[in-house]
């Protein structure tokens, strides 16, 4: 996809630091950029980038409350609508680790704070007016063509343009596309190859792993369909995509309604939203189809405490140190609510 040029930039600058993110606001309408949308937190970015025409991402790697610029890069690069918007990450140092995960994530670009106005102004510069090789263009005009013709229907003509782009570069997003078109074509051992590849090539596309998934339980290949459709939700729930994450544990639920797993991950899930009396019924459910886990009744009793049901809470960790009475963290909870002091 060719960035925007800077006076069509709709940009979101995303920094809990009001007088900051007042700064950055100021220099990038200095250099002609008149939309400017802000956010404080990652919450509150991911429904602006949803919602509205947002074309470009600025965001602190450092945010206060649920996700770092990191997390949220994840999120929107996970999401087929916003896989190729520009996404600069703002730090005040970085090791080459952080360097390496940033790649990975698909980060655009990284400027280290504290920067003058011109550098600032030279990286937005560089992320909206990059050199274009004559390759990457051809590649450009070949996807959004590609795609043009699936959205036609005519499959056989985007397979063209998909396979001319591969004989340039390998591509997850194209793989999957090319996925689509055999899942639709009813050619499902050939939809399972692009899915599988999609997946090789970046191993946290989660939509990939799902349409995987979908493909196995139409051919009957349950046991293949559960893994790809548990292994979709768990990436999901790592990028914070929860309500994706639980249609999916949903989708593997119908497959085998006695999967532990799913249960463990949903009443997590569900703890973390604050759902604490649909996290206890999946953890009930849990216990039903294995009550001999001991990590299972450890989980259930931290949603319990969260839900001040602490007496319950006790007697679920007096069981799990029945079954392991080595288990130390089952202890060291069990010990804090006969001292009083809960889960604060």
């Amino acid at each position: 996809m060719n960035q925007p040029p800077a006076e069509a930039a709709r940009v979101l600058l995303v920094e809990t630091d009001m007088a900051l993110r007042k700064g950055e606001a100021a220099l990038l309408r200095e250099m002609g950029i008149t939309d400017v949308q802000t956010a404080s937190n990652g919450t509150d970015a991911w429904a602006a980038i949803k919602n509205t025409n947002v074309n470009f991402v600025i965001s602190a790697w450092n945010l206060l409350e649920d996700m770092s610029g990191l997390v949220l890069l994840k999120v929107v690069r996970a999401d087929r609508a916003f896989f190729n918007i520009p996404f600069m990450l703002v730090v005040e140092e970085i090791t080459k680790g952080q360097v390496i995960e940033a790649g990975e994530a698909g980060i655009t670009d990284i400027i280290i704070r504290p920067f003058t106005n011109e550098v600032f102004k030279r990286k937005i510069e560089g992320t909206l007016r990059p050199e274009m090789d004559k390759e990457q263009e051809e590649g450009n005009k070949l996807y959004t063509n590609g795609v043009e013709m699936m959205k036609q229907g005519r499959y056989d003509e985007a397979v063209k343009s998909f396979k001319k782009i591969l004989d340039l570069h390998q591509s997850a997003e194209v793989y999957y596309n090319m996925g689509y078109i055999k899942t639709a074509q009813g050619r499902y051992e050939e939809a399972i190859i692009a899915f599988r590849k999609a997946t090789q090539i970046n191993n946290a596309f989660a939509q990939a792993f799902q349409k995987m998934g979908e493909v196995y339980a139409r051919m009957g290949r349950s046991r293949e369909a559960q893994k790809c459709f548990e292994q979709a939700a768990e990436i999901f729930m790592d990028k914070r995509m929860d309500d994706n994450a639980e249609a999916v544990f949903m989708q593997a639920l119908k497959i085998n309604p006695n999967t532990i797993n799913v249960y463990n991950s949903l009443g997590i899930l569900y703890r973390r939203q604050g759902r604490m009396e649909d996290s206890i019924k999946m953890y009930k459910k849990a216990l039903r189809v294995s009550p001999f886990d001991e990590h299972i009744h450890y989980n259930y009793s931290r949603v319990l405490m969260a839900a001040k049901y602490f007496d319950e809470a006790a007697r679920i960790l007096q069981t799990a140190l029945r079954l392991n009475p080595e288990f130390t963290e089952a202890r060291n909870l069990l010990k804090s609510i006969e001292m009083g002091e809960g889960l604060r």
